[in-house]
């Protein structure tokens, strides 16, 4: 999956600072939105779509789709920002099979018993395990909201959490 640039973690999917500040940084050409509610709406993964500039190709994928792409290799060369919008999403995805060597973890809200750990990322004790597990694989976990601020390390951001 030597294609794969980046993999992000955001709520938020494509918005501006995928689209000005990531998509430039990581140097890429195609987005691929991994989720499977979004997969099966035409009209929100239409508005997604048009969110990215012209010259950027975006595909929206069920987590199976993706996951059957990557094991048929056709993330093995390009350049491209793969984006999911929560840690479940993800995890999921290590779960069918296929592991990533970073992911960086951007906008996630706060509520429902949501810690912050960096501005603009909340997680849970839940999240936490998820993420712990996601970095037990060989992943390496940071938060980052835009590329201007300092990366956080996964073991830095739970020592922020309070049980």
């Amino acid at each position: 999956m030597n294609g794969i640039k980046l993999v992000r973690v955001d709520f938020r999917l494509i918005h501006g600072q995928v689209i000005t500040k990531w998509s430039n940084k990581a140097a890429v050409n195609k987005i691929i939105v991994v989720n499977d509610e979004l997969s099966e709406d035409e009209f929100m993964s239409d508005i997604y779509i048009m969110a990215a500039p012209p010259s950027m190709e975006v595909d929206v994928l069920s987590e199976d789709d993706f996951v059957q792409a990557a094991k048929d290799n056709q993330y093995d060369s390009g350049s491209i920002l793969v984006l999911f919008k929560s840690i479940k999403d993800i995890v999921s995805v290590l779960d069918k099979g296929v592991s990533f060597n970073a992911v960086q973890i951007g906008g996630l809200g706060a509520g429902n018993k949501k810690q912050s750990v960096v501005r603009g990322i909340s997680i849970d004790r839940e999240d936490a395990n998820d993420l712990t597990r996601l970095q037990d694989t060989g992943a390496e976990v940071t938060f980052q909201v835009t590329p201007e601020e300092t990366r956080l390390s996964l073991d830095s951001a739970l020592k922020k959490l309070k049980d």
